[in-house]
């Protein structure tokens, strides 16, 4: 807009000076607390359930971690050695991919509608007003590597010095990782070259879990568990210098990315806000499914729009291709399902071989749930069945076929860790109906008698939402699990499997 004397010039003296950012959380403060219902001693009652439920769960927690380190500190071989040596070449990559992904997914850096339309579209700084979101996310990146460098490490009876250097190393590595994330979240481009090097560090992570796996166990070589070095003080001194340079880098790394705050748009900043909403939304009914149609809505609101493709075929044979092309649009989540294959070889690796066909469930079921997008929309949308012209239960059966294959080859991939013929295919089958199960629930029943619970009164089916699926692949994977005769391992999931199939499912 322009006047007689040019463009019109923003002017403090025509409309007042620009109030700093700290001005206005102080002010929105202000009205909160004067709207405020909770008098201090009810938030104080909270604080100490909150306080003391931490305190014993880490407690307990770290009672049995002590317990676990002790007895792999025990082993006397050289695989544990060989073992203890090679988990952090899994561990670090899994974590750094990790929290790549789950940060961009969200922002890092997010902010709610009503902050990004009154406060972040004014003059005010915009860095000022981003930075307690900020340090929200380097706080917990932080926390999340120390806890996971204590649990890992630990796990497989390292000394409590070396558990310390892994703490320390890995915090900083991990708070490294969530500035970059805020300088990807800057463009574009820089977000999907972040998503790229994530699934690289997959890829990282699979080669020394599948040498590890398929490395002969050798039980006969001693060694000196990591640890018991005699040096105590050589070990301190180490400690400490890795803490010190660790510590200068990552605060370094932090008071520069929080300068370039002010670069982020807005857009992503808000975008990143109503998927936390979203989430917490999904994370108050309990319902896994709803959680993943968050995130694939924030991936495809991101992505815009996309080429479209001629159909072939009618009913089934045009919903299967329908399927096979929505999966190939999200190449990603694909990538990412293989890239999973590393569970069940480190935990072979390992040597406890009766938890491999659980962690090949359960890897499995995670990285084959996010293909079932399409079957959760059409089962909770009547209209959707109906313009399609099929039951429910044939497009069930029709959009499990894309999936199935992929199972299969997933199952085939993972079979020399699984080692049993019988186990694979009751891995396989559980997988499948798993997800179907939970792609084809219904939302949560809120109807009936409340069941009373220190939360509250709570909807008994809403106590239902999160083990649906889990519970089918737990059913078809207890023979395996009991030891009982490799027959029932396929009698059991094909009578589930035949049954999933057969029956009508319920419409929303």
């Amino acid at each position: 807009m322009t006047t007689a004397d040019g463009p019109v010039v923003f002017d403090p003296a025509d409309f007042g000076a620009i109030p700093r950012s700290t001005e206005l959380r102080r002010w929105m403060r202000k009205v909160r607390r004067g709207k405020a219902d909770r008098t201090i001693w009810q938030q104080l009652e909270d604080i100490y359930v909150v306080a003391f439920a931490l305190a014993m769960v880490g407690a307990t927690g770290g009672n049995v971690l002590l317990k676990l380190n002790d007895r792999s500190a025990a082993c006397t071989t050289g695989s544990c050695s060989w073992l203890l040596d090679t988990v952090p070449w899994i561990l670090v990559p899994l974590l750094v991919s990790t929290l790549l992904r789950v940060l961009l997914s969200v922002g890092p850096v997010s902010a709610s509608r009503a902050t990004g339309f009154w406060l972040l579209a004014t003059p005010v700084d915009r860095a000022s007003l981003l930075r307690p979101s900020y340090r929200l996310v380097m706080i917990v990146s932080a926390i999340a590597g120390a806890v996971a460098a204590l649990v890992g490490f630990a796990l497989f009876g390292a000394g409590w010095s070396a558990v310390g250097e892994a703490a320390v190393l890995t915090t900083g590595l991990l708070i490294c990782t969530a500035c970059v994330t805020v300088w990807a979240q800057q463009t574009t481009k820089r977000s999907r070259w972040a998503l790229r090097v994530a699934d690289s560090l997959l890829v990282v992570a699979a080669i020394p879990a599948i040498v590890l796996a398929v490395r002969p166990q050798r039980g006969w070589v001693s060694y000196s568990p990591l640890g018991e070095d005699t040096s105590l003080t050589s070990n301190q001194l180490r400690l400490l210098v890795f803490g010190v340079v660790a510590l200068v880098v990552a605060v370094a790394l932090v008071v520069i990315t929080a300068r370039s705050l002010n670069r982020l748009s807005r857009t992503s900043v808000i975008a990143g806000g109503e998927l936390l909403a979203g989430m917490a939304g999904a994370a108050i009914t309990m319902d896994i499914s709803l959680l993943a149609d968050v995130v694939a809505g924030r991936h495809w609101r991101t992505v815009g729009r996309v080429h479209s493709r001629r159909g072939r075929g009618s009913l089934a044979q045009a919903v299967i291709y329908r399927e096979f092309l929505r999966i190939l649009r999200w190449p990603r989540r694909l990538i990412v399902g293989f890239g999973l294959l590393v569970v069940p070889y480190a935990v072979a690796g390992t040597g406890y071989d009766v938890l491999v066909p659980i962690a090949a469930g359960l890897a499995g079921f995670g990285a084959v749930r996010p293909l079932m997008d399409g079957l959760r929309s059409v089962c909770r949308s009547i209209g959707l069945v109906r313009a399609l012209g099929m039951t429910l239960r044939e497009l069930r059966v029709a959009m499990s076929v894309v999936p199935g294959l992929f199972v299969l080859v997933w199952v085939l991939l993972a079979y020399p860790a699984i080692g049993s013929p019988s186990a694979a295919f009751a891995v396989g089958v559980g997988i499948l109906t798993g997800v179907v199960r939970q792609a084809s629930a219904r939302p949560p029943s809120y109807s009936g008698p409340l069941v009373a619970s220190p939360m509250g009164a709570i909807p008994p089916g809403l106590f239902s939402q999160p083990i649906r699926g889990f519970d089918l692949l737990l059913l078809c994977l207890a023979p395996v699990l009991l030891g009982v005769n490799p027959r029932w391992a396929l009698i059991v999931p094909s009578f589930i499997l035949a049954v999933m199939f057969a029956v009508h499912p319920k419409q929303a």
